[in-house]
């Protein structure tokens, strides 16, 4: 009914210039009720914002079949997804990019440039955590949980610890919002007797598993 929204500083993608008539995919992030109607603020920075063009561009998302578990977000620079399929024979990542990328191409379009990590959530968070710092790889990663926080030790090699961090820190600072955990990301030459610990229990876990497979010896 011809009701007109505001798109505050703080909703707008850092960088966007707009037009007079220009069409632009919002976000409705409140309603307010005032003397003179409705107020309607929205917003392009918002999680939800990527969430919606995602369930706009992916049938597999919108249906159902393809689940967002998370979303961290950095307006105009990049954001991370984490998705998941109960589905067997379903790649979650390959649904959301898309043949040679279409998908996930058109959403960095409509917000202008905006990189988009699709990573595959798990229910290890170790395994979730090695993934949320997608593209670089991760050799370890072990957690410790305390009262005050929890704090995810993660082992890379030295090759990878650049990528790993991701410039001013922002490839770590968005994995650990995706995870939920403090993300303390170290490099495989300083981390030696780290790594041979893990390698040794490891290897510990390893013989417990064959022992527990090994047939039992017939009764005398």
């Amino acid at each position: 009914d011809r009701v007109e929204a505001v798109l505050p500083k703080s909703g707008q993608i850092p960088g966007e210039v707009y037009a007079p008539n220009q069409r632009v995919r919002v976000y409705v992030s409140e309603v307010k009720r005032s003397p003179k109607g409705p107020q309607v603020v929205v917003s392009r920075t918002q999680r939800e914002m990527l969430k919606r063009l995602m369930e706009l561009e992916i049938p597999e998302v919108f249906q159902g079949v393809v689940e967002i578990k998370a979303i961290a977000r950095e307006a105009g620079s990049r954001s991370k997804v984490a998705v998941w399929t109960h589905q067997d024979g379903v790649d979650p990542v390959g649904a959301c990019v898309g043949m040679r990328g279409v998908r996930i191409q058109a959403i960095v379009r409509e917000l202008g440039g905006e990189k988009i990590d699709i990573v595959q959530w798990d229910a290890d968070p170790r395994v979730f955590i090695a993934h949320a710092l997608s593209p670089a790889k991760v050799m370890y990663v072990w957690l410790e949980e305390a009262t005050d926080r929890r704090t995810a030790n993660v082992i890379v090699p030295d090759s990878q610890l650049s990528l790993a961090i991701g410039r001013e820190g922002q490839n770590a600072r968005l994995a650990a919002k995706l995870t939920g955990w403090r993300i303390d990301i170290r490099a495989e030459s300083e981390s030696g007797d780290a790594v041979q610990r893990l390698r040794a229990d490891e290897a510990v876990r390893a013989q417990a598993v064959a022992v527990a497979h090994e047939p039992e010896a017939p009764a005398v």
